[in-house]
């Protein structure tokens, strides 16, 4: 017997989340990257911080607010 869901298209996240991190950091530089466990995303900024949020949008604000602050 077949469950009412067995049709359903199942998506692979993590090439979605390489080309979010990808897209990130052509536009704002630095080395992001999708925590798995956290649930959240991470840049490593100009090697001098470490910034985290829930959206790769918020994660670009993140990263040019730590750039405001280290000048």
């Amino acid at each position: 017997m077949r469950g009412p869901l067995e049709d359903t298209a199942k998506v692979d996240p993590v090439p979605i989340r390489v080309a979010e991190a990808r897209r990130i950091e052509a536009r704002y530089g630095g080395v992001v990257w999708f925590g798995y466990f956290t649930g959240l995303w991470w840049a490593l900024v100009d090697r001098r911080a470490l910034v985290q949020a829930a959206t790769p949008d918020r994660l670009g604000e993140a990263i040019m607010a730590a750039r405001r602050r280290a000048a």
